[in-house]
């Protein structure tokens, strides 16, 4: 399968390829507590049936995406973060930003620009995107400091917009308009 690869830096670099050889980075990643608190989506504990299901339906694209990143060490290829992007419809003008990094990788500066990579090229693949929307949960500070890095502006709070674990969760919405 072909992939198209962009190097972040001499650490780093994304790709638009996921296979099986990632389940593993997936269970190490999205066992983590810390991480796994600020993500939406992912079972938890996360196994490798799991992953198996998640690159089955990225194979079928009946996920809810309609671009998926992997962030991936230059020295061993290995998977250690993604992006994701979502818009319901073909020719709509707004999309929502997903995206997460393994712990031992935070705290260094990398998703800034990763993320502003991302956007360069979607806003280049997507000619007539006018908002790129960010959800964060209201304790995950890093990942509000990721999207204003990357331009994003805080348009307010979604009372209760998300439930997890019982709960039910404000999210702050970030967006970031093209102009």
């Amino acid at each position: 399968m072909i992939s198209n690869r962009y190097d972040i830096d001499d650490e780093i670099y994304i790709n638009d390829l996921v296979t099986n050889e990632d389940i593993p980075s997936f269970v190490k990643y999205f066992n983590n507590p810390t991480l796994q608190a600020n993500l939406l989506t992912k079972p938890y504990p996360y196994t490798t049936k799991d992953g198996e299901d998640f690159i089955q339906k990225i194979k079928l694209n009946s996920l809810s995406l309609t671009r998926i990143f992997s962030i991936r060490l230059q020295k061993n290829n290995e998977l250690i973060g993604g992006c994701g992007f979502r818009r319901s419809v073909k020719n709509e003008r707004r999309t929502e930003i997903g995206y997460w990094l393994g712990e031992p990788y935070w705290h260094r500066g990398l998703m800034p620009k990763i993320v502003k990579k991302i956007i360069e090229i979607i806003k280049n693949e997507w000619k007539n995107l006018v908002r790129i929307e960010a959800k964060i949960f209201p304790w995950n500070k890093a990942s509000m400091r990721v999207a204003e890095k990357c331009g994003f502006v805080f348009e307010g709070v979604l009372r209760k917009r998300t439930h997890k674990n019982g709960q039910d969760i404000d999210e702050h919405l970030y967006a970031l308009i093209i102009e």
